[in-house]
């Protein structure tokens, strides 16, 4: 169990990304509205970033990108990790923490956000 548990801590700390874009270099190309949903998801996605990335895009290959996904598709996985009709070790725990509008606004945000370039 320790061994699990220090793997999933030396994951996380590999995954995080020490500099995230803030919202003033992201927000160039956005109408007012989006900057504000920029800011206001760049502060509530802190903690997700440790394994999502900073920009929502993920450098491990065991956490997914968030990034330019389609907004519904992340409130739909966002809510079933918190219900429990979906269960994974890392995010149920996130997820249970998490309010409708923060559902909301976490999804929007990443939505928002460009997705990561296909190779």
């Amino acid at each position: 169990m320790r061994l699990l548990a220090s793997l999933l801590l030396l994951f996380t700390l590999v995954a995080c990304d020490k500099h995230p874009a803030s919202a003033d270099v992201l927000a160039n190309n956005f109408t007012v509205e989006q900057q504000q949903l920029l800011q206001q998801g760049s502060q509530r996605a802190r903690s997700c970033a440790a394994c999502h990335g900073a920009n929502g895009i993920s450098r491990q290959a065991l956490y997914p990108s968030l990034a330019g996904k389609p907004a519904i598709e992340l409130v739909q996985a966002m809510q079933a990790f918190r219900d429990g009709s979906r269960k994974n070790a890392l995010m149920s725990p996130q997820a249970r923490g998490l309010s409708d509008a923060d559902i909301e606004l976490l999804a929007a945000y990443y939505a928002l956000l460009p997705a990561a370039a296909t190779k």
